[in-house]
């Protein structure tokens, strides 16, 4: 009873905190669609803009109810064995952008990783990343901004705290994530360039694959474009909004690129409290 009692808190929770942030997007995007918007261009822009962030915001609930069934699932069949390894294996399973899914004891050491090919970093410590830190905090579910992993390769992790029928804390669930791959399924259909970034100013997600994983803010490459460093730091500290900049048409790779001017909105989105801003 006490263990149903916490889950259905628990669940509470994260519908609280996601209808206040969902609210929250709603009014400044309302905002947003009265700026700049006197134009069909603009309004088209503002459109798609919209219906992907609405996209991505329902593929991280998505992401998160599956973590969250999973991790009740792990409380009763333990952190290991090949009950674990069946409902790990599911989860990774049931969405394409699941890279792998992996629990973790109470001291933040892989335990069991699914599928198998990622097995070797079982027994890895994984305690001073950046989402374990603040799960440990909260308790609650977090999700890492786009950090080294141990796999060896970027990533975004989603974490989730799991308890045994004694409301005592056992251990942790975890899915790694390419956040381009999600915005990337995200964008349907439009002649607008998108991309995405950190708060920090790290592009998650670039039309331009050598810019992606690039900071705007600190890599070499933007240091002569200081109107890209100022609608930057402008993004960074604004949920949403409308501005302009100089930068080029296509891809820095090609020579047959040109300086233009560009005019842009962006908005928010994210889960447990972790933000990306998307531009169009």
């Amino acid at each position: 009873m006490a263990k149903s009692k916490t889950i259905i808190l628990v669940l509470v929770a994260v519908v609280v905190v996601s209808l206040g942030f969902n609210v929250y997007q709603y009014s400044s995007n309302q905002a947003l669609s009265q700026q700049n918007t006197d134009s069909a261009p603009r309004q088209e822009m503002v459109s798609q803009l919209m219906h992907t962030q609405n996209n991505i915001n329902t593929e991280l609930a998505n992401l998160d109810a599956a973590l969250l069934s999973a991790c009740q699932k792990l409380s009763t069949m333990g952190l290991n064995g090949a009950q674990a390894r069946i409902i790990l294996s599911d989860l990774a399973d049931s969405n394409s952008l699941i890279v792998n899914a992996a629990t973790a004891d109470e001291k933040d050491v892989l335990v069991t990783v699914e599928p198998s090919s990622y097995s070797s970093i079982e027994g890895e410590d994984i305690a001073a990343q950046e989402q374990n830190v603040q799960m440990h905090k909260t308790m609650r579910s977090a999700m890492s901004n786009m950090i080294p992993l141990v796999e060896g390769f970027p990533g975004v992790v989603m974490v989730a705290p799991i308890f045994d029928a004694n409301d005592k804390f056992m251990g942790s669930l975890s899915i790694v994530v390419l956040p381009s791959s999600l915005i990337n399924q995200s964008i349907l259909g439009t002649h607008y360039s998108m991309w995405a970034m950190q708060s920090n100013g790290t592009l998650i997600y670039d039309p331009d694959p050598a810019q992606q994983g690039k900071n705007l803010l600190t890599d070499a490459i933007y240091a002569d474009y200081p109107e890209v460093q100022a609608f930057t730091r402008e993004v960074a500290e604004q949920q949403s909004g409308y501005g302009t900049y100089q930068y080029y048409d296509k891809n820095i790779a090609d020579a047959s690129k040109q300086l233009v001017s560009k005019e842009a909105y962006w908005v928010t989105v994210g889960i447990y409290g972790t933000e990306w801003r998307l531009v169009v």
